[in-house]
């Protein structure tokens, strides 16, 4: 796996730049270019995103970190969504329960959708089960 430097000296050698003109350009010396681009140092975060700069990449590309980019609906985070009449209606009546009966309808709500996704994967199984064990034609 290339490091740093060795993503350093390729982004320079596919400009078809020079060591002399990057390290001018960066306010740094021609041995300090180089000792980033062997991976014997490696530049403070300010440098590295000056770099970044200078030749319009990521941190992230420099330093290679593969960013894996989560779905929406894995992450913990709230949606905006329309409702209906009904719906307005239902949390209407949940928001003037107290604390006590907020948390017994919460608990059965969460009880009955755990219920739902079990019995869904119930039939999947089921499903595939019979998909593996019907005789071949």
């Amino acid at each position: 796996m290339n490091q740093f430097g060795d993503r350093l000296r390729e982004l320079r050698e596919e400009r078809n730049l020079k060591q002399r003109d990057v390290a001018q350009a960066l306010s740094i010396s021609n041995k300090v270019l180089s000792s980033y681009e062997r991976n014997v140092a490696f530049p403070s975060i300010e440098m590295l995103k000056r770099i970044c700069e200078y030749y319009n990449v990521s941190a992230d590309y420099l330093l290679q970190i593969d960013v894996k980019k989560e779905k929406p609906e894995t992450r913990n985070s709230f949606r905006l969504v329309a409702l209906n009449p009904h719906q307005i209606r239902l949390l209407s009546y949940y928001e003037r329960l107290n604390t006590e009966n907020k948390d017994a309808v919460r608990g059965a709500m969460v009880l009955y959708y755990k219920e739902q996704m079990r019995k869904k994967n119930d039939t999947r199984t089921d499903s595939d089960d019979e998909k593996n064990s019907s005789p071949p034609h």
